[in-house]
């Protein structure tokens, strides 16, 4: 029967590649994400629904498994001997439990050593009003977020509260305080979260989570307190996410929730990894939208589709399209040119 340590015996087999996630469903054998592409891991038996149960007791603490119980499903970070800090994704399926392990990066890269430009690295220095990192799944979000929470740590003497479903990275207290909440633990939502972070006199307020209007009504109300709020969302652009977010509202109160945006927006910062052109890593490809007064104004006057026009006249205040980021990186070399026209 397999045990926790498979997951060992498992990293072990791909050492020094790129690996990032481990699945574990009944029925077929061991699989593996290596740049990004899934590959079974054949030299291992087929996993058995005894196998996932034994992996996922051993796994989750009496909190956890009383969750898992009542949900059916949990999404969770623990630490593994050997290995450190995994977020755990466990579901039901077949009558089974299936395990998705992703592997977190145990060393904390800097803003710099993930190739994010200088003008986003300098968003750390804000100290009131909205950030947003935005970007499909996988894109880095979380750890560019991670490192700007960690540039501000080094650099402000404040509280940094952030709210988070499940905790990734542990942050060490450095000239910041840095508490960290995680939801379903140490507090029941997001919304409650960044409530208490306001009442706690957070200085910085960071939720990895932004996707209903309850939760962007308490950021915002957050940020127009003068709190400095950095949330993440699932969104490809700057006009996508400006689109998505007044989605969330009634067509009666959208006018309303342009004004409030534009006057606390610092910033949308949209991300895509892209695979480097030899295959052995990713490249961070980045759109910028920085709050200038004149982008401010067309978010007021929803001219939304103008902002693209904007963001490439506006090339020398640091902000940069999508498109144009991705050429870039082509003209460097490092990406191949099928990525052009996507």
């Amino acid at each position: 029967m397999y045990t926790l340590d498979i997951i060992s015996k498992i990293l072990e087999s791909v050492e020094g590649m790129n690996i990032t996630d481990i699945h574990l469903t009944a029925g077929t054998v061991p699989a593996v994400r290596i740049d990004g592409k899934l590959t079974y891991a054949t030299q291992f038996s087929i996993v058995r629904p005894d196998d996932t149960r034994n992996i996922v007791d051993q796994m989750l603490n009496e909190e956890y498994k009383k969750t898992l119980k009542e949900k059916n499903y949990i999404c969770a970070t623990v630490v593994l001997a050997d290995i450190g800090r995994v977020r755990a994704n466990i579901f039901r399926q077949r009558g089974s439990y299936a395990i998705n392990i992703k592997i977190l990066d145990q060393h904390l890269k800097t803003p710099e050593e993930l190739g994010i430009p200088q003008v986003v690295i300098d968003l750390y220095k804000k100290e009131s009003g909205l950030i947003l990192i935005c970007g499909n799944k996988n894109s880095g979000k979380s750890t560019t977020v991670t490192s700007i929470i960690k540039k501000i740590s080094a650099n402000r003497a404040c509280q940094i509260i952030t709210i988070e479903d499940p905790i990734q990275y542990l942050h060490k207290h450095d000239k910041a305080m840095v508490n960290q909440m995680e939801v379903g633990i140490d507090i029941n939502s997001f919304e409650e979260g960044i409530q208490c972070a306001m009442a706690q006199d957070a200085d910085v307020i960071m939720t990895s989570f932004a996707g209903n209007p309850k939760i962007f009504s308490a950021i915002l109300s957050a940020a127009e307190n003068g709190h400095l709020v950095i949330a993440t969302l699932q969104t490809v652009d700057t006009i996508s996410t400006i689109e998505y977010i007044l989605s969330m509202f009634p067509a009666e109160r959208r006018e309303h929730i342009r004004v409030v945006l534009s006057n606390v927006l610092q910033a949308i910062v949209s991300q895509k990894l892209i695979p480097s052109k030899d295959g052995s890593s990713y490249k961070l490809a980045v759109e910028i939208m920085l709050a200038s007064q004149a982008m401010k104004n067309l978010i007021i006057e929803n001219k939304i589709h103008q902002i693209p026009a904007l963001i490439k006249a506006s090339r020398a205040l640091g902000m940069i399209t999508m498109e144009d980021s991705i050429r870039e990186l082509y003209n460097k070399g490092a990406i191949d040119q099928s990525w052009l026209n996507m």
